[in-house]
């Protein structure tokens, strides 16, 4: 009997929890279609107030006057209204955008956001500062520029994106001045914002690639860099010279290469003798950029670097310079430093000019009696896994034929190599 009572007791344990997960199933499923039936009528919704409120908004750039339909706007049509003037601001110009700027006032929209941006949820403040970018004008820096300070990250980027459209010079000034903000990645994105400023951001700028804090400076030579800015020269020059920070120098030492004035070489080539291999890296870059052929001694040096990437940098440089650099690089192939002869025939092979000099092997002129040395001298430091592919991969011909005698000319040599290596000390 008290089996049976257990029995009935487990049944109906089993049984409650079937009907409490049916439950549980039934309710996400109503939740699921309650929520999406939700989303489709509010998007039904705001589709008939665009299509209802878009022909009164180009009624007023025609006659100038006001619709009353508009002016009786509610505070759930904000983001609406203020989303179909921005549509209509990316494609008017003159007169036509001067209605939309006196319409934003007439209906005190800016006055709305400025009044969002110290709203508790970060979302309305990011939506907020984006909409000030577009239609806030130079009044509304000075609200923007406190919230690059906001607790929330979003928030953050969004304002320093709305300072770079307004674009005047405060809204510069106060974009510079947060490159040394403790985030990292706000750093960056007021970085990215000075950078689409242009000229505009060069007069903040300079002062804080002098004295701002390290991160600042590094970011400043960065920027100005990247816009060419000429007239950086004497501040980078001096970042190069005297800054204790090597990501300072480096960049520093990039953008002169980036400006490009064969004036500034002294230093960069000084750059490439730094303790520090990034330094000596964009030393490398640098060199390349002006592509100056007296520097192709100091980029053969640093093709030999004990550091990967200084050495990356200096063949790419050379293959920059032109038939002088790629002189070099096949000079390479024949240099005592291990590092150096790969580091010519990686560069020979990434540019291509492995690829294209294949193609000359059967020349009779000078051009096939250069390809058949550089390809030998490739096929002498034992680097012939890439020149094995071509071979196989090229259409039959002479130059086909060509590579693959050299190939074959080289593999008993190589062999020869091997066995030697593996006879054992004190046999013959």
């Amino acid at each position: 009997m008290m089996g049976s009572i257990g029995q009935l007791q487990d049944l109906w344990l089993v049984l409650a929890a079937v009907l409490a997960m049916v439950g549980l199933n039934v309710l996400m499923i109503l939740l699921t279609v309650g929520t999406k039936g939700f989303r489709s009528l509010r998007q039904s919704w705001e589709e008939k107030y665009v299509r209802r409120t878009e022909p009164h908004l180009d009624t007023y750039l025609v006659t100038g006057q006001l619709p009353p339909e508009l002016r009786r706007w509610q505070p759930r049509h904000r983001d609406l209204l203020a989303a179909l003037i921005i549509a209509h601001l990316a494609l008017v110009r003159g007169s036509d955008r001067d209605q939309l700027a006196l319409l934003v006032g007439k209906l005190r929209l800016t006055d709305a956001y400025l009044e969002l941006l110290g709203s508790r949820r970060w979302w309305r403040r990011a939506r907020a500062a984006e909409n000030l970018g577009y239609f806030g004008g130079p009044g509304a820096v000075g609200v923007l520029t406190r919230r690059l300070s906001d607790e929330d990250e979003t928030v953050r980027a969004v304002a320093a994106r709305a300072l770079a459209r307004i674009g005047t010079p405060d809204a510069a000034e106060a974009l510079a001045l947060t490159l040394g903000n403790p985030s990292e990645l706000t750093s960056l994105r007021v970085a990215e914002n000075l950078e689409r400023l242009g000229a505009v951001a060069l007069p903040p700028l300079l002062p804080v690639l002098r004295t701002g804090s390290d991160r600042a400076r590094v970011l400043a030579a960065q920027i100005v860099g990247n816009l060419r800015a000429a007239e950086a020269r004497p501040a980078l020059l001096e970042a190069v010279r005297s800054g204790r920070h090597e990501d300072l120098r480096a960049q520093a030492t990039l953008a002169l290469g980036k400006i490009g004035d064969p004036d500034d070489l002294p230093t960069i080539l000084r750059s490439s003798c730094d303790n520090a291999w990034p330094v000596r890296a964009q030393a490398a870059n640098a060199l390349g950029m002006i592509g100056e052929v007296l520097t192709i001694p100091a980029l053969k040096e640093l093709a030999a670097d004990s550091e990967w990437w200084v050495r990356a940098n200096a063949g790419r440089a050379l293959a920059r310079i032109g038939s002088a650099g790629e002189s070099a690089l096949v000079e390479l192939l024949t240099a005592t430093d291990d590092f150096a002869r790969d580091r010519g025939a990686a560069t020979l092979e990434s540019q291509g000019i492995t690829r294209r000099v294949t193609g000359e092997l059967a020349g009779v002129d000078v051009s096939g009696k250069r390809a058949r040395a550089i390809i030998r001298a490739v096929v002498a430091i034992g680097a012939t896994r890439y020149l094995t592919r071509l071979a196989e991969s090229m259409t039959d011909g002479p130059h086909r034929q060509m590579l693959k005698a050299i190939l074959d000319d080289a593999a008993p040599e190589a062999e020869r190599s091997r066995l030697q290596e593996d006879v054992p000390v004190g046999t013959e």
